[in-house]
């Protein structure tokens, strides 16, 4: 799977639009959308969203070593946060 992953984002995505500074939401929303077993994820000190499949993070620049949060976690640890998220970047 690690390998379809990374061979959709370089078929798909030659051109960068902005998908690791201001649009990571979006582009962890298409790879759920074609990977709907994984979940969109996010890292609080980067403040950066990724996608988790198969405990392998992925964004536009393919596999990621980072620390994240699950998006459900957040809702209930951190309502502020969850609030600011869908206000500001999930919109």
């Amino acid at each position: 799977m690690n390998n379809e992953v990374l061979e959709f984002i370089n078929r798909r995505f030659k051109v960068d639009c902005n998908w690791l500074n201001g649009n990571c939401y979006y582009f962890a929303v298409i790879l759920k959308n074609r990977f709907p077993d994984g979940e969109i994820v996010y890292d609080q000190i980067k403040g950066h969203f990724m996608f988790l499949l198969n405990d392998i993070l992925y964004d536009y620049s393919g596999i990621v070593d980072s620390d994240y949060d699950k998006l459900d976690n957040i809702k209930k640890t951190d309502p502020l946060l969850y609030s600011y998220l869908v206000r500001d970047c999930m919109r």
